[in-house]
């Protein structure tokens, strides 16, 4: 028996055993994706393929809500988390791997796109994104009181990472508003401001970032990001969107993306793509342009 089949197999026994003890319900679903992705500075083969297999487990102790979750990613865990849901007082949840579900990490890009963001293959850093906190055997905490929304998250390391957002949805229809602000151990402080509006299939996203590095060579960075998506029915959503990075190094100049992307939905098919470009990757001279389409399936 091959890696691969032993490890579902384990993986599959203790959702079992997880969904015995609590006398839930368990599911499995899955997806696999076809990805053509061109790069004006680089060559190669365009082709790559993607795969996950989610086992998900839940049941009700004492009028809580206890689930499970486990992915696999390529054959090897990618992902694996607990949660308790109180429901009125919140839900925490301990993340054993990579994604966390918390703070910052939940709110790195909430500008809306129809597929990825325009930063996307052709910015490889991120440069200007909050969240990139390391997740694992983190705890996180999410709550909703009334109109406003509180994500806390947490990762005891000996030098631990730690970030908090409140958002507000009360003053208008539609109109979403949240700051945030993170720890990531003694490297580097996090802020970010955002503004969501929604109106019928209208979607608006503006988005401000400060990371500030503890490291004196390390140019902190400021990022301003706005986009827009239309969802012009249930299965065909575009988008459209900008993002620019100050640095503070006085040899740098502004990094700027603009992208564009589309999406289409027909049962468990999405096909999606983009077209994104970044002028002045990190603050120099080099220019990177991108493409890409992607088949995605779910079962």
């Amino acid at each position: 028996m091959n890696n691969l089949k032993k490890l579902g197999l384990t993986a599959l026994a203790g959702s079992l055993v997880a969904t015995s003890v609590y006398a839930g319900d368990m599911s499995v679903t899955a997806g696999a994706s076809l990805d053509y992705t061109s790069k004006s500075e680089a060559t190669g083969n365009n082709w790559s393929m993607g795969d996950s297999v989610n086992f998900n487990g839940s049941g009700d102790v004492e009028g809580m809500e206890v689930s499970l979750q486990i992915e696999l990613d390529g054959g090897t865990y990618d992902d694996y988390s607990l949660k308790i849901d109180t429901g009125e007082m919140g839900a925490v949840t301990f993340s054993g791997a990579s994604k966390g579900v918390g703070g910052l990490n939940n709110y790195a890009d909430i500008v809306p796109t129809a597929y990825e963001e325009v930063y996307d293959v052709t910015d490889g850093d991120d440069n200007g994104v909050v969240g990139n906190i390391s997740s694992t055997n983190s705890f996180a905490y999410n709550g909703t009181f009334g109109d406003f929304t509180l994500s806390a998250f947490y990762n005891p390391a000996s030098t631990s990472s730690s970030s908090y957002v409140v958002e507000h949805s009360g003053l208008m229809d539609g109109l979403t508003l949240g700051i945030g602000t993170g720890e990531v151990t003694t490297t580097q402080d996090e802020e970010t401001a955002y503004l969501k509006f929604v109106t019928g299939g209208l979607t608006f996203g503006y988005q401000r970032s400060e990371i500030d590095f503890a490291a004196a060579t390390t140019s902190d960075e400021e990022s301003d990001h706005y986009g827009v998506s239309f969802a012009i029915n249930e299965n065909l959503t575009v988008s459209a969107g900008r993002q620019e990075v100050e640095f503070s190094g006085a040899s740098l100049v502004d990094e700027e993306s603009t992208g564009i992307s589309a999406s289409y939905t027909m049962g468990g098919l999405t096909i999606a793509g983009h077209a994104n470009g970044t002028d002045n990757q990190a603050g120099g001279t080099e220019n990177e342009d991108s493409k890409s389409i992607n088949f995605a399936f779910a079962f």
